[in-house]
């Protein structure tokens, strides 16, 4: 007696986010069993009574992708308040940093890492401070580049020995599991001149930047930033750059893949400075943790207006309340009235995958990919707005 082989599974919805950026009526996708995608066929007629098609109502979108993460910090859950301000934040982080031994830090990581993927999540940007969370990387069904951190005031003379001993031994366990993993500065203010150079030499960074009003005044010595990061008594060896952008296109080679993260006070002018130097550079959107710690909204129709490289993440669970992308997409589609939906979605998938340089097998409803499919939920299919809250679940 022989078995009977599992066959390709055809799924529709009410609209699918096809690969060239539009939502498509009519549409049937097929997978294969092992989740690759075979085939799509347009026009179909009466999807909702044909007896071999997996039909739902909603959005049929491909897996998304959460560009900026810190899964190592899942069992912050609840534990900082909102609207502190991003220093008083970070003061929480550095307070609570030690609050659950690592056993217990493995196991959160492990219950939002399947939580992400049965939402929907197939890849995540994961900013790591640490190595305890590369195993279950590892194990995952979720890709994951990870971003090995690094920040401090060194001396310049030391900044090679501190990158050797701190930073270079997290990339090579991380490709000993066969995770992708490079190094990343944190940011433009808390990481020395010629160890935030040393990003020069990581195949693609990802810099946390121009996140807060805090940092603005940072150049010229002054501000809320400038005094925690010189209450120990540090002075740092960067100011004469003058100004984040500034400092950014000084340091960092034109042709380096380059992530920037949160951009909340970013303007017009910085905006192209950065572009126009970086070849490629993706500027990624938190937008929930941005209003949870401060209340702020980022500039998201400034860069939609400009055609930059979007993509989206949920930061960590110390300024969330999840790492659900679909709350992100219903977060923007509901204060940002002129983006269209389209574009959110762009942004949540394939320029997430362009941010992690996977954009050739995700992102993208394509044929010869395990693209995923995700069904999202909450939507009026016909003004495209969020009429309830927006969910997420995966297909396939």
């Amino acid at each position: 007696m022989t078995s009977q082989q599992p066959s390709n599974r055809l799924i529709a919805a009410s609209l699918l986010f096809d690969s060239d950026g539009t939502l498509k009526k009519n549409t049937i996708v097929e997978f294969s069993p092992e989740g690759e995608l075979l085939n799509i066929f347009y026009g179909q007629l009466d999807l909702d009574s044909q007896s071999n098609v997996e039909y739902y109502n909603g959005i049929l979108i491909p897996s998304m992708v959460n560009a900026h993460n810190h899964t190592e910090l899942s069992y912050f859950e609840g534990l900082i308040p909102q609207g502190t301000g991003l220093v008083s934040f970070i003061e929480h982080v550095i307070k609570f940093r030690n609050a659950y031994e690592v056993p217990e830090r493995v196991e959160k990581m492990q219950i939002q890492d399947r939580k992400m993927w049965l939402e929907g999540t197939g890849a995540v940007g994961d900013i790591s401070n640490n190595d305890f969370t590369l195993p279950v990387k590892a194990e995952s069904p979720i890709y994951y580049h990870t971003f090995v951190e690094y920040f401090g005031h060194c001396n310049d003379s030391d900044a090679e020995q501190y990158f050797a001993e701190n930073v270079q031994p997290i990339v090579d366990k991380a490709e000993g599991l066969g995770l992708a993993a490079t190094a990343s500065p944190h940011s433009t203010y808390m990481v020395n001149d010629k160890l935030f150079k040393l990003g020069a030499n990581s195949p693609r960074p990802s810099v946390h930047f121009m996140e807060t009003p805090s940092e603005l005044d940072f150049y010229d010595k002054e501000g809320e930033m400038y005094d925690f990061v010189t209450s120990d008594g540090s002075q740092p060896n960067f100011t004469h750059y003058g100004s984040h952008p500034e400092r950014l296109v000084k340091s960092l080679p034109s042709n380096l893949p380059l992530v920037l993260v949160h951009c909340t006070q970013m303007r017009k002018a910085d905006i192209e400075k950065v572009s126009q130097h970086f070849n490629d550079v993706t500027f990624v959107t938190c937008p929930r943790s941005n209003f949870y710690i401060e209340k702020a909204y980022p500039p998201l129709e400034l860069f939609d207006r400009m055609g930059v490289n979007m993509a989206i993440g949920t930061d960590s669970l110390c300024s969330n309340t999840s790492y659900s992308i679909a709350s992100e997409i219903e977060w923007i589609a509901r204060n940002y009235a002129t983006i269209r939906l389209e574009t959110i979605l762009k942004w949540a998938t394939e320029g997430g995958a362009h941010a992690l340089g996977i954009d050739n097998t995700m992102g993208k409803m394509k044929i010869g990919t395990k693209c995923g499919a995700v069904l999202l939920e909450g939507f009026d299919l016909k003004t495209l707005r969020p009429i309830n809250t927006v969910t997420s679940k995966r297909l396939v």
